[in-house]
């Protein structure tokens, strides 16, 4: 049994290369799919979760609940339309968090 599950949530075409390297991938066409998925792969021991980027803003409640566990860790990745910064964001936040400052900042 494989103790590092990773699946992919977003639309198909989105989330199809994830399918080509052995990845579980969920399809979705709404926020509340998302959702609906996201939190079945996170009860069934899933540790990854790439889910799209425009899904992200309407599930914030989600992303604040598993915020505080370890796992799973949910990574936004841009869908097909090309990225809307929402993990970079993430980054910059968690580096400031982390250490006081964006050194990415110029």
């Amino acid at each position: 049994m494989n103790e590092n599950k990773i699946a992919a949530v977003g639309d198909r075409a989105s989330i199809l290369i994830f399918n080509t390297a052995g990845i579980l991938t969920r399809a979705v066409d709404s926020a509340k799919s998302a959702e609906r998925e996201v939190r079945a792969l996170a009860s069934n021991g899933y540790k990854v979760i790439f889910i799209s980027e425009k899904y992200i803003a309407d599930l914030t409640d989600i992303l604040e609940k598993y915020r505080e566990s370890a796992y799973p860790a949910i990574i936004p990745i841009p869908d097909r339309s090309g990225t809307m910064g929402v993990g970079n964001e993430k980054i910059i936040a968690n580096m400031e968090k982390a250490i006081g400052t964006n050194i990415f900042d110029k």
